[in-house]
């Protein structure tokens, strides 16, 4: 049954990669492990899952949607007071937006998911999210390590010549 649940949620997410565009084989690989860790925390049902993940994958893309503009963080310095007023002002409305999301879904959900569910998403979600960050930061300090160990044999090659 379980087998059965995990090929369900894969299907499901072939149809959210193609709906949030193309975000690369690394985008790809990182929503179907989200789809599987998601799945496997909340021990969805099939009947659960075909109607918890569209619902889902609507909240991801309305998420995705209120994308802050990064460009405008890095010439805070440049900034008018003005400026920073309306910049400030637009951050809490974005967070605010993502609030109200984050509860609409979770009112939809209601009458999808148990409490019990519910509240092991939002754990699921924040727990997948650190496991996300930390094989990142582990593969940048392997790149940082790799990038010494080659800088030191072209440093022992200059000393030779």
């Amino acid at each position: 049954m379980k087998y059965l649940l995990l090929i369900t949620t894969m299907m499901l997410t072939i149809s959210l990669s193609a709906q949030r565009g193309d975000k690369g084989k690394r985008g790809e690989k990182i929503e179907q492990q989200r789809v599987v860790f998601i799945t496997t925390e909340l021990d969805l049902t099939v009947e659960e899952a075909e109607i918890f993940w569209p619902l889902y994958n609507d909240y991801q893309k309305a998420k995705d949607g209120l994308s802050p503009d990064r460009k405008r963080d890095n010439n805070i310095d440049e900034m008018t007071e003005e400026e920073s007023r309306l910049a400030l002002a637009q951050t809490m409305n974005m967070k605010k937006s993502h609030i109200d999301l984050e509860i609409n879904f979770m009112q939809k959900l209601e009458n999808v998911l148990p409490a019990k569910k519910r509240l092991k998403l939002v754990r699921a979600e924040r727990e997948f999210k650190k496991s996300v960050l930390k094989r990142y930061k582990e593969r940048m300090k392997k790149g940082d390590k790799m990038k010494g160990k080659r800088k030191g044999v072209s440093e022992e090659e200059k000393d030779r010549n």
